[in-house]
C-alpha cells in the first residue's frame, strides 16, 4: 500500500501556498483487499536530497498510530517565505509493512505580514495596458517561480510564450478586502542571456467597462474599486550556486502601452483592433522605445494573498458543426453545445475591416442569435490586413453561448471588400477542479441528463460559482449550499468551496447579514439580498467541506461569521421563533418565489442552529454550543406549534401556511420539515401520509431551494420510485423534457423558453442518481465509511458510474437478469463499507465472487435487505432469486 497524490490541503496548487501551518493529506494506492493505514510517517526537508537521506530534517512526525490520510497539520520548524520545500509520507499497513511516498515539492508565497519587494504599476488609466521588462540570467538556473497579479485580470507571458494554462487570473474577490495573486513555476521559460517578462492587463470587475454594451451590475450597486487598471509581480530565479536574481515590478526597468483590446467588458464583450497589436512584444528583439515608462501606482486596498482555488482553463474546443445564413451575409455558426466560452474567430481580408461577433444561448425566428432580455453582448474585431490568416478570442471575458452571429463579413471567396471568415471554434472555459464522477445507464435519456447538468455546473463554475455565464455572472450563494452535494459527485471543489466560504465572510455586513451573493459586485434589496436560505451557505458550505472532504478549515474560518449572522437573524424574528423574510421556494414559477415563505426560511434558522451547535462542540467550545443546540429547539417548538396543524377530520396533521391555509398538493411544505427531523415522531407518520399525497401525481412541484429536500425526504421514506418518475415526466416539470428537447445545458426554470439555458440551479437530481440510483454515499468521516446501496432495479436494467472521493475512487455497477442481478463494487484503501442489496424473494441466495455469503437480514418499510460488511477492494456480488 503506497502513499499517493500528495496534497495541501485548502490549496490547488502547491506553489504560492501561504500558509504558516499546512495541512497534510495522501491518497493511498493498493491492489490487494483489506488494506488499512495503521501508522504513518511524515518528513520535511529544505533540500530535496536531504529528503531522500533523511537528516537534516524541518519536521520528522516519528511514527504515528493514526488512520488519518488527510488534515494533518504540520508541527515542523518555522517555514519561511518563498522557499522551496520537500515533503514524503511513509504508511504501514495493519501487517506492519511499509512504503514510502514519492518526495514532491511545495513553494511559499507570503507567509508572514512582509511587504513586497516589487511595487504595482500600470499606465495610470483604466483602460487594458502592456508592460514589459528585459533582464539577463548570468548561470544555470535551478528553479525560479514567479509570484504575479493583475487587476482586473492580466496574462503572463515569457519569451515569446504564454505561461501557464490559466484564463482571467486572478479570482475575483472583494478587492478592498482581498486581491489574489498566483505563482507559477518559470524554471523552464527563463534562459541563459537575454529574457523578456510582458503582462497583458485587462478590466474585470475591478474597474469595470461597460462600453456601450450589457454590464449587468452597473446601476444594481456596482462601484469599481479603483481607478486604473495595475499589476504587481516578483520573479525569484535561484541559481545552481544558491544566489538568487529578483525581478520586479517598478517604474525604472519596465515599459507600457495602450493594449489593442480597447474594450474588456468582463459581461463577454471585447474590442480589439490588431493594427494597433506591436507583434512580439514579449520576445527579445522588439523594439520598444516609444513606449512609456511604467507608473508606479497605488495598491488596491486588499490584502494580496495567493489564489488557492483551482485556475479558470479551456477544458476543450468545440469546432463548428453547422453554418446557416438566416440573412444576407449574417452567418450562424454551431458548436453543438452551449457552454461558458471564449469563441475565436478565424478570417482575413482587408485592414481596418471590422468584425463582428455575437454569440447566445438563444435562437429568433428568423434564425438570428438572440439573447435573453435582448441584452446587448458583442465583441468587435478589426483586422491588421496582414494578408494571412488572423485569429483573435477575448483575452479577459467568457459568455454562455452555443451559437456564434458572425456579421460584416462574407463567405464568398470572390468578394475582396469584406473579410472572409473561415471559422469559428468555441473554447469552453471552467474551473480546473478535477472530474470527480462518472455515470451511464441503459437508458440513454438519463445518461445524457447527467452530462447536461455536469456542462451546466462546468460552465459555472469559475472563481465562483455563478448564476449564469449570460446574464448576471454573480455569485448567488445558495446553490454552492444546495446544488453542493451533487456537484461534489461529479467535481472535486473543495478549494473553489473553501473560496466561497472567505467571499461570504468578506461580504458579510456590519450588522451580521450574510448577503445573497459573494462577492457583492451588485447590492439588492429585500429577499435578493436578504434570504436565509442563500446566506445560511456560510454555515451549509462549511458542513459540506467537513462531510465530503474532512475539511476543518472552513468552519474554523467561519465560525464568527456564522455567529454573527445568527445575532442577526434573532432579531428578525417573528411569532417568537419563525423567519418571514427571503425568497422562499424561489422558481417554483419562473422568476418568482415561494409564498409558504416562513415554512422553508425557519426550517434552514433551525438547521443553522444544529450546525452551529456541533461546530462549537467540535472547537471545544461546550457552553456555546449548548446555548445553540438550546435556540434549535426552541426554534423547532416554535415550527411546529404554529405551523403543524390538524386538516382532516380523522385527526391526520400536515403543515400548513402561518394563517393556518393547508395545499394538499405542496409538495415542499411537507419534505423539507421531514428532512430537516423538524416533525416529532408521533406526528412523523401522517407528514409522510401529506407528502405522498401530494406527490401521488407523479409530477414535481418545486423550485430550487425546496428540489433536493423534496427527493431527499422521498428518498428517506423509501419512495425513490416517485422521484424517479418525477424525472422522467414528458412535460414540465420534467428534467427529461429538457434532453428530449435536445438542451446541451441544464436551463434555469421548469419552461421550454427559460430565459437562462445554462443554470445549474435545479440540477439536484444529480445527487439523487449517485445517492440514491448509483447508490454510493458517505456513512462517516468523509467517505472513511462507505454505503453502496444501489435502487431503482425495477425501473432500469443496468446503471454503471464512479466517485473520485478524498480517499480514492469508488465504484459500483449492477446488471439486473432474469433470475436476479450483479453488483461490482470496489472501494479504496484505508475504507470499509456496507452493500446494501435488495433481496428478491424469500430462497435467494447472494453470493460474492461465485462463493455463496452470509449476511444480515434487515426490514424496512416492508422490503428486505441483505447488509454485507466489506473492507476496501473490488467486489462482485450476484443475487439469484433461485
Amino acid at each position: 500500500m503506497k502513499p499517493v497524490n500528495l496534497r495541501i490541503n485548502n490549496y490547488y496548487s502547491p506553489l504560492g501556498m501561504d500558509t504558516k501551518v499546512p495541512v497534510l493529506g495522501w491518497q493511498l494506492e493498493s491492489e490487494e483487499r483489506g488494506q488499512h493505514q495503521a501508522y504513518y510517517r511524515i518528513i520535511f526537508a529544505e533540500q530535496k536530497t536531504d529528503i531522500e537521506q533523511y537528516k537534516y530534517l524541518l519536521w520528522d512526525s516519528g511514527k504515528v498510530s493514526s488512520s488519518e490520510q488527510f488534515g494533518i497539520r504540520y508541527e515542523g520548524q518555522q517555514l519561511q517565505s518563498v522557499t522551496t520545500y520537500y515533503w514524503r509520507v511513509a504508511v504501514w499497513n495493519q501487517h506492519g509493512k511499509m512504503c514510502w511516498s514519492d518526495p514532491v515539492s511545495l513553494f511559499t508565497g507570503y507567509l508572514y505580514d512582509e511587504t513586497w519587494r516589487a511595487n504595482w504599476i500600470g499606465k495610470g488609466d483604466a483602460k487594458p495596458f502592456y508592460a514589459r521588462t528585459e533582464f539577463t540570467a548570468t548561470g544555470k538556473i535551478k528553479r525560479a517561480y514567479a509570484l504575479v497579479s493583475g487587476l482586473g485580470h492580466f496574462k503572463m507571458f515569457m519569451n515569446g510564450e504564454k505561461v501557464g494554462l490559466n484564463e482571467m487570473d486572478p479570482g475575483w474577490t472583494h478587492y478592498e478586502k482581498s486581491v489574489q495573486y498566483v505563482c507559477f513555476d518559470v524554471t523552464n521559460h527563463i534562459r541563459e542571456g537575454s529574457n523578456v517578462i510582458g503582462l497583458s492587463v485587462g478590466n474585470g470587475f475591478y474597474v469595470g467597462d461597460a462600453g456601450d454594451r450589457h454590464f449587468y451590475t452597473i446601476g444594481k450597486g456596482y462601484e469599481s474599486y479603483g481607478n486604473v487598471l495595475l499589476a504587481i509581480g516578483e520573479w525569484h530565479i535561484e541559481y545552481e550556486d544558491s544566489s538568487i536574481q529578483y525581478v520586479l515590478t517598478g517604474s525604472e526597468q519596465w515599459k507600457v502601452c495602450a493594449s489593442a483590446t480597447t474594450l474588456a467588458n468582463v459581461y463577454g464583450s471585447e474590442n480589439f483592433d490588431a493594427r494597433l497589436y506591436p507583434e512580439g512584444w514579449y520576445e527579445s528583439a522588439f523594439d520598444d522605445s516609444t513606449w512609456s515608462k511604467a507608473k508606479v501606482v497605488t495598491s488596491p486596498k486588499g490584502k494580496l494573498v495567493s489564489q488557492n482555488q483551482p485556475p479558470i482553463i479551456v477544458k476543450s474546443v468545440y469546432d463548428t458543426i453547422s453554418i446557416e445564413e438566416p440573412k444576407d451575409q449574417i452567418y450562424v455558426f454551431d458548436l453543438g453545445q452551449n457552454m461558458s466560452g471564449m469563441f475565436e474567430i478565424y478570417v482575413s481580408g482587408p485592414a481596418g475591416s471590422k468584425v463582428t461577433i455575437k454569440p447566445g444561448e438563444l435562437r429568433n425566428e428568423d434564425g438570428t442569435v438572440a439573447t435573453p432580455w435582448d441584452i446587448v453582448t458583442y465583441s468587435e474585431y478589426t483586422l491588421s490586413g496582414t494578408g494571412e490568416l488572423e485569429t483573435w478570442k477575448p483575452d479577459f471575458s467568457c459568455y454562455g453561448a452555443r451559437w456564434v452571429q458572425i456579421e460584416g463579413c462574407t463567405r464568398d471567396r470572390t468578394d475582396p471588400s469584406k473579410p472572409f471568415i473561415h471559422d469559428v471554434k468555441g473554447h469552453f472555459i471552467t474551473s480546473a477542479s478535477p472530474d470527480a464522477g462518472h455515470l451511464e445507464t441503459d437508458d440513454f435519456r438519463i445518461t445524457k441528463l447527467g452530462e447536461i447538468i455536469i456542462k451546466a455546473i462546468e460552465s459555472n463554475l469559475q472563481s465562483v460559482h455563478s448564476d449564469c455565464p449570460t446574464i448576471e455572472k454573480l455569485g448567488w450563494i445558495e446553490t454552492a449550499s444546495l446544488m453542493g452535494p451533487s456537484i461534489m459527485y461529479v467535481k472535486a471543489v473543495e478549494e473553489l468551496w473553501l473560496k466561497i466560504t472567505r467571499d461570504m465572510i468578506e461580504a458579510q455586513t456590519e450588522e451580521g447579514l450574510i448577503p445573497d451573493i459573494a462577492p457583492e459586485y451588485s447590492k439588492f434589496t429585500e429577499g435578493f439580498r436578504d434570504s436565509i436560505a442563500w446566506g445560511s451557505a456560510i454555515i451549509l458550505v462549511p458542513e459540506l467541506l467537513l462531510e465530503t472532504y474532512g475539511n476543518r478549515t472552513a468552519l474554523e474560518e467561519a465560525y464568527p461569521a456564522m455567529k454573527k449572522y445568527l445575532n442577526y437573524l434573532k432579531l428578525k424574528e417573528v411569532d417568537g421563533g419563525l423567519i418571514q423574510h427571503g425568497l422562499g421556494d424561489w422558481g417554483i414559477v419562473p422568476q418568482s418565489g415561494g409564498d409558504y415563505i416562513e415554512n422553508v426560511e425557519t426550517a434552514f434558522y433551525y438547521e443553522c442552529y444544529k450546525l452551529v451547535s456541533k461546530f462549537a462542540y467540535m472547537l471545544g467550545l461546550d457552553d456555546e454550543s449548548a446555548y445553540y443546540e438550546s435556540e434549535s429547539a426552541r426554534v423547532k417548538r416554535c415550527y411546529n406549534s404554529k405551523l403543524l396543524r390538524q386538516v382532516t377530520e380523522e385527526g391526520r396533521y400536515a403543515y400548513c401556511k402561518l394563517n393556518g391555509e393547508f395545499d394538499p398538493l405542496n409538495q415542499v411544505v411537507q419534505a423539507i420539515p421531514l428532512y430537516f427531523r423538524l416533525v416529532e415522531e408521533e406526528y412523523r407518520s401522517d407528514v409522510e401520509a401529506a407528502l405522498l399525497h401530494a406527490t401521488s401525481g407523479r409530477q414535481l412541484k418545486s423550485g430550487e431551494i425546496g428540489l433536493r429536500f423534496l427527493f431527499g425526504a422521498l428518498a428517506g421514506i423509501k419512495r425513490n420510485d416517485i422521484v424517479f418518475d418525477m424525472m422522467m415526466q414528458p412535460e414540465h416539470p420534467s428534467y427529461i423534457r429538457f434532453v428530449e428537447r435536445g438542451e446541451t445545458a441544464l436551463p434555469e426554470f421548469w419552461t421550454d423558453d427559460s430565459r437562462s439555458r445554462n443554470h445549474d440551479m435545479m440540477g439536484h437530481i444529480l445527487e439523487w442518481l449517485y445517492k440514491e440510483l448509483l447508490g454510493i454515499s458517505s456513512l462517516s468521516d468523509a467517505y472513511k465509511e462507505i454505503l453502496i446501496a444501489p435502487g431503482c432495479l425495477d425501473r432500469i436494467q443496468y446503471a454503471s458510474g464512479s466517485h473520485y472521493s478524498i480517499r480514492g475512487k469508488i465504484e459500483s455497477e449492477f446488471t439486473v437478469e432474469e433470475r436476479g442481478y450483479q453488483l461490482t463494487v470496489t472501494i479504496p484503501p484505508n475504507t470499509h463499507g456496507r452493500v446494501k442489496l435488495p433481496i428478491i424473494s424469500d430462497q435467494a441466495v447472494i453470493m460474492e465472487g461465485g462463493i455463496p455469503i452470509g449476511y444480515e437480514d434487515v426490514r424496512e418499510r416492508g422490503r428486505s435487505y441483505a447488509i454485507i460488511g466489506i473492507q476496501s477492494g473490488s467486489y462482485r456480488f450476484t443475487v439469484n432469486g433461485q
